[in-house]
């Protein structure tokens, strides 16, 4: 489901509520829809707790600037470095 772009994965979601409400069991639904009977038990259980709202995607991955090692003087410190020397003149090893 996730390689499809958002739009069209939110068509797909619409279309597992609506066969649902048609009465067509997970199973089938899975098999017509591309998705495995989870993941639209998934769907229709987010519908019921969201309403509309639960078929929107939501923003995946880390936060900005979350889980950062560097903060943002020693950042900019590294990327002077490396715009300014090559990896040997800094002595890295590699």
């Amino acid at each position: 489901m996730r390689k499809l772009p958002a739009a069209a994965q939110e068509e797909r979601r619409r279309q597992v509520v609506g066969l649902r409400q048609r009465g067509l069991t997970f199973r089938e639904i899975a098999e017509q829809v591309g998705l495995s009977r989870t993941g639209g038990i998934n769907i229709c259980q987010r519908f019921a707790a969201e309403g509309a709202k639960g078929l929107v995607g939501k923003p995946r991955g880390r936060k900005p600037d979350e889980q950062r090692l560097l903060d943002t003087a020693q950042e900019a410190e590294v990327q002077t470095l490396i715009r300014r020397h090559t990896p040997d003149e800094l002595g890295l090893p590699f």
